[in-house]
């Protein structure tokens, strides 16, 4: 059959969906998002005071498992817990990340270890620990979240840029590696996205300024211009797209 014209909503009922760093910004967005569409998801991160009210306020579809994500065998810990629910995952989506502003020179060898260790090596151990249960399930998709930051680079940003490139290519490697079985993995690059984060410690009124400027849409972007990409490239309606990079900038930075 062809594939739908658009996502059909009813598709996520009742699948299981895994969220690294789905407490938060971006991924609470998305957490919140496929719930309210019947999906199980399972939502991973560090602070219990941000995870554990999200899991009540949102009911018996939402589950939460503290998790740091630099640790092999929580990661592998959190993947049991979705993979009990039905016996499949369904969707994966990598989001979660550390963005310090550590200038180069400042860096040391333990600081720039941990951001790849997050920020890459986290979808490796993820992806892997999940793919027996994504081979299982109906979904079958793989969302990574990148960032535009490696296209053009920011000072006091050389780790987390370097770790974001990375997963440019683990995404078209492991796209190639899956694609015959049916599992699809795209690669999802926000630009500098409103989260309440983001603009209490990074974000000021001259930086929202420089983006109006400079973006093609003259409107800050926020978690909800990202997450119906998110959605649209988990959905059937891109049975058709694997390996790709899909950029919601607003338009900054035209590829």
């Amino acid at each position: 059959m062809p594939p739908p014209l658009l996502p059909d909503p009813s598709e996520f009922a009742g699948r299981v969906a895994l969220v690294t760093g789905g407490s938060a910004g971006l991924g609470e967005h998305l957490t919140r998002s496929l719930v309210s569409l019947g999906c199980h998801v399972v939502f991973c991160g560090r602070r219990d005071e941000l995870g554990l009210p999200l899991a009540a306020e949102l009911g018996e579809l939402a589950h939460w498992v503290r998790c740091d994500l630099a640790e092999p065998e929580q990661i592998r810990a959190l993947v049991s817990v979705a993979a009990e629910l039905t016996g499949a995952v369904d969707y994966l989506v990598n989001n979660a990340a550390q963005d310090p502003r550590i200038g180069f020179e400042a860096m040391t060898v333990e600081q720039f270890d941990q951001l790849v260790a997050t920020n890459l090596r986290s979808y490796f151990v993820t992806t892997q620990a999940a793919l027996p249960y994504l081979r299982r399930g109906e979904g079958r998709a793989v969302v990574n979240i990148g960032s535009t930051n490696y296209l053009f680079g920011n000072a006091g940003m050389t780790g987390y840029g370097a770790a974001k490139a990375g997963i440019y290519g683990f995404t078209r490697s492991l796209a190639r590696e899956l694609g015959p079985e049916g599992i699809r993995v795209n690669l999802l690059s926000p630009g500098w996205i409103m989260t309440e984060r983001q603009l209490a410690e990074h974000v000021s009124p001259a930086d929202q300024e420089s983006l109006i400027e400079h973006q093609c849409v003259k409107a800050l972007m926020t978690p909800a211009h990202v997450t119906p990409v998110t959605l649209w490239l988990l959905s059937a309606a891109a049975q058709a797209m694997s390996g790709q990079q899909v950029v919601v900038d607003g338009g900054y930075w035209l590829l």
